[in-house]
C-alpha cells in the first residue's frame, strides 16, 4: 500500500471533480508549491497539460494558486510530460508541473511534478507537499502576484532536443512508420520530428477532441496500429500513451513490442556489443524472460519497486545507463534524464538502420514468459474487503508456480485497482490462475 496520501506511483492520479481532483484542491497546490519550493525570490515555474477537457479548467486554477503565492507561470498549452521535464532542466528551473492523467481516459486527471535538473520529485519531497496539503489555508493580503504567461518556444526547442540526440545526418527516408498518438500530448510534436527525418509516415489518433485521449488507442489499446501496420506493410509501428512518456512498438509481423523487449535491445546493443561493465535495472514486474535473456549475455539485472523513479534512482546509485519497466518506460540516462517515448523510439529505429535488422532481428533472442495482468476495481469503501479476498487467492496459487513463474499483488499508484500479475513458462498455468482471480 502506498505511504502517501495523495501521491500514488507517478504523481497525483483521480478521477475529476471527486476529491482531490478539484480545482479548489489545485489551487492549494499551487499556493504550496509557491510557499515551499522556492528558496530565492525569482520564482518561475513551467506548467503543461495534456488534451483531456478537464485540463483547461484545472490549469487555470493551479496558475491562480502559483501566481497567488508570487510564482511567474510559463503556461506552454498542450506539450508532454518529458518535454516539461527536459525545459525544466534546459531552462534552469526551479519547478515543472504536467496537469495530465497519463494513459488513463478522460474522466481522469493528476499532477506531476518535476523540480530543479528535470527530476521526478522524490518521495520525501512529496510527504512535505501532502503534510502542507492536509493544512488548513490562510489567505494573506498581498500585491505581489505573478504573471501568467503563455510560452510559445517550448516545442521547437523540444523538438530540437529530440532531434539533437541523433547523428547531424540521420535519415528515416526508407522507413516506413506507422504512429499512434493516443490523441494525446505527443499528437503535434511526434508527426513532424518524423517527418523532418524523412519518414513515409502514417499517423493515427492524432485528432484530440477532450474526451478520446487512450480511447481505443495508444499503449492501452494497440489493436488498430497492429492492423495498420500490417495492412500499410509499414517497418514499425509506435504507439504512445497520453502524455508520452511511454512506448509500445509493433514489428512489420504485428508482434507487441514491450518495454522489456526494447530494454533487451538497448543493452544488447549498448552494452554488450560495446563491452560496457554495466548492468540494467528493471521492476518486480519484469519478465522472467528477460531476465535469462540478459544472462545469456552475461549483463546484470537489479530489480526495483514499480514506477520509474525508483529505476532513476537505482541507475544514478549503481551509475549505469539503461532501465525499463514492462509497460514501456524506457530511461536511457545518456539521453534523457527521465522517460521518453519519442526519443526512445528514435534510438530503437537507429539501432535498426545500424544494423540492418528488423525489429523481429534485434528481439529475437529473448522469449518472454507467458503473463498476465488482472485489474480488480475497487471503491474506498470496500477496498479492505476486496484485498482480503484477492490476498487469500494469492497465497493459495503462489507457491503452485515455482520456479518457472511467479505471482505479484500490488494495489495500482494510478488507478482504483488491485493488480494481479501472473506469470508461467506454462501458458495454461496463467490462463488457469488469472481467471481464478477474474471471478473475483
Amino acid at each position: 500500500m502506498s505511504v502517501t496520501k495523495y501521491f500514488g506511483t507517478d504523481g497525483i492520479r483521480g478521477r475529476v471533480s471527486i476529491f482531490p481532483i478539484t480545482p479548489s484542491f489545485f489551487f492549494k497546490f499551487g499556493v504550496i508549491i509557491g510557499r515551499l519550493l522556492f528558496k530565492n525570490s525569482f520564482k518561475r515555474v513551467i506548467v503543461g497539460t495534456d488534451t483531456r477537457i478537464s485540463s483547461y479548467m484545472l490549469e487555470l486554477a493551479l496558475n491562480s494558486g502559483l501566481s497567488a503565492s508570487g510564482v511567474l507561470v510559463m503556461s506552454v498549452g498542450i506539450i508532454s510530460t518529458p518535454a516539461i521535464g527536459y525545459l525544466t532542466r534546459s531552462l534552469n528551473l526551479e519547478v515543472g508541473i504536467v496537469i495530465s492523467a497519463s494513459h488513463n481516459l478522460f474522466w481522469d486527471n493528476g499532477i506531476k511534478l518535476f523540480v530543479k535538473g528535470g527530476k521526478k520529485a522524490s518521495s520525501i519531497l512529496e510527504k512535505r507537499i501532502e503534510k502542507e496539503l492536509d493544512k488548513p489555508m490562510f489567505h494573506k493580503y498581498t500585491t505581489h502576484f505573478s504573471e501568467i504567461k503563455k510560452i510559445s518556444f517550448a516545442h521547437k526547442k523540444y523538438i530540437n532536443f529530440c532531434k539533437s540526440t541523433l547523428p547531424s545526418n540521420f535519415s528515416l527516408r526508407n522507413f516506413k512508420i506507422v504512429l499512434d498518438c493516443a490523441n494525446g500530448s505527443t499528437y503535434k510534436i511526434a508527426p513532424k520530428i518524423f517527418r523532418d527525418f524523412g519518414a513515409n509516415l502514417i499517423v493515427t489518433a492524432t485528432s484530440p477532441n477532450g474526451y478520446n485521449i487512450n480511447k481505443n488507442c495508444g499503449v492501452v489499446d494497440i489493436e488498430h496500429l497492429k492492423r495498420l501496420v500490417l495492412s500499410k506493410k509499414a517497418d514499425i509501428g509506435l504507439a504512445f500513451d497520453g502524455d508520452g512518456d511511454r512506448i509500445i512498438m509493433i514489428d512489420h509481423f504485428g508482434n507487441t513490442v514491450n518495454g522489456d523487449h526494447i530494454l533487451y535491445i538497448l543493452a544488447k546493443f549498448y552494452l554488450y556489443r560495446k563491452n560496457k561493465q554495466e548492468g540494467v535495472v528493471g521492476t518486480v514486474m519484469s519478465n522472467n524472460g528477460l531476465l535469462i535473456a540478459l544472462k545469456k549475455l552475461g549483463i546484470p539485472f537489479i530489480k526495483t519497486k514499480v514506477g520509474d523513479k525508483n529505476i532513476i534512482k537505482k541507475l544514478k546509485e549503481k551509475n549505469w545507463t539503461l532501465g525499463a519497466e514492462s509497460s514501456g518506460h524506457v530511461i536511457m540516462m545518456n539521453k534523457s534524464s527521465i522517460c521518453d517515448g519519442v526519443i526512445t523510439s528514435l534510438q530503437i529505429i537507429k539501432v535498426m538502420i545500424a544494423t540492418h535488422s528488423s525489429l523481429f532481428q534485434l528481439y529475437s533472442g529473448i522469449k518472454l514468459f507467458p503473463q498476465e495482468i488482472v485489474n480488480i476495481n475497487f471503491s474506498n469503501k470496500n477496498s479492505i474487503y476486496k484485498y482480503k479476498k484477492i490476498q487469500y487467492t494469492f497465497l493459495k496459487y503462489k507457491n503452485m508456480l515455482g520456479k518457472f513463474g511467479k505471482i505479484l499483488l500490488r494495489k495500482s499508484g494510478t488507478e482504483s485497482c488491485f493488480r494481479v500479475i501472473v506469470e508461467h513458462k506454462n501458458s495454461n498455468v496463467v490462463t488457469f490462475i488469472s481467471n481464478k482471480f477474474k471471478n473475483l
